[in-house]
């Protein structure tokens, strides 16, 4: 695993040509394709360009210890240390958790020769033809491509985040009870009234474990295994 300056310096060379002007998604999945542009250092002029696709599930409010778990399970080693190490220091997000995805089926990858900078200006123009599409190009490290494009999803994040946040403070799915958010209690009441089966139980269960919740409602988790046994 990269150390953590050999991270920084990853993220830090990150260039982002072009950053999509529509937002993410409130209460709504949204896509972001991307394209990363990267050097061959050894041969000058030898280019990667990586593309494919983000999907971001509907921000949710959850508990610091499931953000932890599950905000970043699908990108690597270095993306998740680059979270863990820089990311938390930075970005306050604590309550929300985009369910970021690699759309590893749309992923492609092609050598071309070419200017990193001239090819990622026309990928540029290109993506301003269609607002309505998110699209992100950048230019990174090609040892650390994912890194690069951790850092430039996160600073999707970080524009959309006022937004969302404002949207669901508005309806009141921020306020704590006993210091958990409304949305998450929601959350779990409505796991609990559409547990019908054993197998449900126990994924529900695994989810009051991740939530860091299972002691305030054992009893009624308790209760409701029972029923279904």
């Amino acid at each position: 695993m990269s150390t953590y300056e050999d991270i920084w310096y990853a993220a830090r060379s990150t260039r982002i040509v072009y950053m999509p002007p529509k937002l993410l998604e409130t209460f709504g999945e949204s896509s972001v394709h991307y394209l990363v542009v990267s050097e061959n250092m050894d041969r000058p002029g030898a280019l990667t360009l990586r593309s494919g696709l983000v999907t971001a599930e509907r921000p949710r409010i959850v508990t610091p210890t499931y953000f932890r778990q599950k905000a970043v399970e699908n990108f690597n080693a270095d993306a998740q240390k680059y979270f863990d190490e820089v990311l938390s220091r930075e970005v306050n997000a604590r309550f929300l958790e985009y369910g970021l995805h690699f759309g590893k089926q749309e992923f492609q990858e092609e050598s071309v020769q070419g200017d990193a900078r001239e090819v990622a200006e026309q990928a540029a123009a290109d993506a301003q033809d269609d607002l309505e599409k998110r699209q992100g190009v950048l230019i990174g490290p090609d040892d650390a491509w994912e890194v690069s494009l951790m850092h430039f999803i996160t600073q999707l994040v970080q524009r959309s985040l006022p937004f969302h946040a404002r949207d669901i403070a508005s309806r009141g799915l921020f306020d704590l009870n006993n210091g958990v958010p409304q949305a998450v209690l929601l959350e779990i009441q409505g796991d609990f009234a559409r547990c019908q089966s054993l197998e449900a139980a126990r994924d529900l269960g695994a989810k009051l474990r991740d939530y860091g919740l299972f002691e305030r409602f054992e009893d009624q988790f308790y209760d409701l295994f029972r029923k279904l046994k």
